[in-house]
């Protein structure tokens, strides 16, 4: 699952770059994916619980500015999307993260969505399984070449 996933994001990230051109601002996205046990929450120790984990997914991807962009990752039965929207000069996006499960066949989704983030902040959603909460953290940042964008996941 996890090759596919890495697999599927760096096409993705190939599509795009052969789609710009290096002098054209663009937009990166960020997200680092962590499983916590259920007694973990937001408010109760997240920094330091963070600090001792890796992240179980880290997709990256660039995205023209104006344009959405999207992760998801799950399986046939569950699935996470983060959709992100940077504005037209890349000052701040918005983020929505869409928890999808299958039941009777049928997808039932639930939509979180956050506006307005400033470019560079960082901000969280998180999702409650029933052995696990998933924490993802989410950064957007503008950048004024592809070629910067491209650099700036190198530096991580």
């Amino acid at each position: 699952m996890k090759k596919h996933v890495y697999l599927l994001l760096s096409s993705m990230v190939l599509l795009l770059v052969s789609y710009q051109t290096n002098a054209e601002p663009v937009f990166a996205v960020k997200a680092d994916m962590y499983k916590l046990k259920n007694g973990i929450t937001i408010d109760s120790k997240i920094a330091e619980t963070l600090k001792s984990l890796d992240p179980i997914h880290q997709p990256m991807l660039l995205a023209l500015l104006n344009e959405s962009a999207l992760i998801e990752i799950g399986d046939e039965k569950q699935l996470t999307a983060l959709e992100v929207k940077a504005n037209e000069d890349g000052s701040f996006f918005n983020a929505a993260m869409k928890l999808k499960d299958k039941t009777d066949g049928q997808w039932q989704s639930i939509t979180s969505f956050m506006p307005n983030i400033p470019d560079g902040q960082t901000v969280y959603f998180s999702r409650t399984f029933i052995d696990s909460v998933w924490l993802i953290k989410l950064t957007g940042t503008r950048y004024e070449s592809e070629e910067l964008g491209l650099a700036s996941f190198q530096n991580q």
